[in-house]
């Protein structure tokens, strides 16, 4: 019988729904990584930092930094598609992966939350910034802005997911062997594994906060840009807790959260901890407008469409105009 939607015969699903070890792995984009400070939409880098910042406290012996976490959310979604998301980190577009109906390197997962989370009653997609497949963010979702629910499509609630999944099992990141580890639970991939390290390489090395766009880039053919620092816009954002936030704090001891719009009588969330019995997860879905890791500056992709779904899935890809 499925459990929770899920094929029992299949495991290591990423969190995109992915099967593992893709057939046709992209070649690595060392030799495309800009140099200089890299752009960082405002709310994005906030987002980032704070969950680092709550891991910390949560699992210190975790050692996870803002800079992985950066890496991963610019991998999936183009740090929610270049920073377009409303006051409170929510993205202002749906940001939604394949149909994961069982075509090409994708699990068949019929529908987990009646459509709820990736407005699909049929089959499971993955959802937001950091592409939660329903099933896996019933088990670690967050609540990342303390607003009292948590939203895979909101950059607070998803980052502090993402922290938490990655930083789960008792893992340490500062072993070089257990990073692997963990970002090979994100998604198996050798390709994906190898990029997010070298991203978050770069990023340590320097990042520029950039305004958040009005609108959507990173669609197809867009490519990334070393950003130049850009003033604070003033008006974004800022980490729980600090002066001026308009964020409660956000409880470092993990309390149960339900998730956003999930039907009646699903199960509390288990923020933190080991792995649950179900399906492994992991993401290299380049979500709405995957593009390359190219360094030459990119014009923003406008559009309106009110939802947006990607049908490829390069794990280098995700780039951001604002790198």
């Amino acid at each position: 019988m499925p459990d929770q939607g899920y094929d029992p015969g299949i495991r290591g699903v990423a969190v995109d729904g992915r099967l593992p070890d893709a057939p046709a792995p992209i070649p690595l984009p060392a030799y495309d990584l800009p140099e200089g400070p890299l752009g960082i939409p405002a709310t994005a880098l906030v987002a980032y930092r704070h969950a680092a910042d709550v891991l910390g406290k949560e699992q210190p012996g975790c050692h996870i930094d803002w800079a992985l976490i950066a890496s991963i959310g610019r991998i999936e979604s183009n740090h929610a598609r270049g920073g377009y998301v409303d006051a409170a980190g929510t993205t202002l577009q749906p940001i939604l992966g394949p149909q994961l109906n069982g075509t090409g390197p994708y699990a068949a997962i019929p529908d987990t939350d009646h459509g709820v989370l990736d407005h699909d009653p049929v089959w499971d997609r993955a959802v937001g910034p950091f592409q939660f497949i329903p099933a896996t963010w019933r088990t670690y979702a967050a609540d990342g802005n303390g607003d009292g629910k948590a939203d895979p499509s909101n950059l607070f609630d998803a980052s502090l997911a993402a922290a938490r999944y990655l930083c789960s099992g008792g893992l340490d990141l500062a072993n070089p062997d257990q990073l692997r580890t963990a970002i090979y639970r994100y998604n198996n991939s050798d390709a994906y594994v190898t990029t997010v390290i070298l991203w978050a390489e770069a990023y340590r090395k320097g990042v520029a906060q950039v305004p958040d766009s009005p609108v959507p880039v990173g669609a197809p053919g867009a490519t990334t840009s070393s950003a130049v620092p850009t003033a604070n816009p003033g008006n974004g954002p800022r980490p729980p807790g600090t002066p001026g936030s308009s964020l409660p704090p956000v409880s470092t001891g993990g309390p149960s959260v339900t998730p956003t719009g999930l039907p009646p009588g699903s199960p509390s969330v288990t923020p933190s901890g080991g792995p649950t019995s179900g399906p492994t997860t992991g993401s290299s879905t380049p979500t709405c407008g995957a593009s390359s890791t190219s360094a030459s500056t990119s014009a923003s992709a406008t559009t309106t469409t009110p939802t947006c779904d990607s049908s490829s899935n390069n794990p280098s890809s995700g780039a951001a105009a604002e790198g």
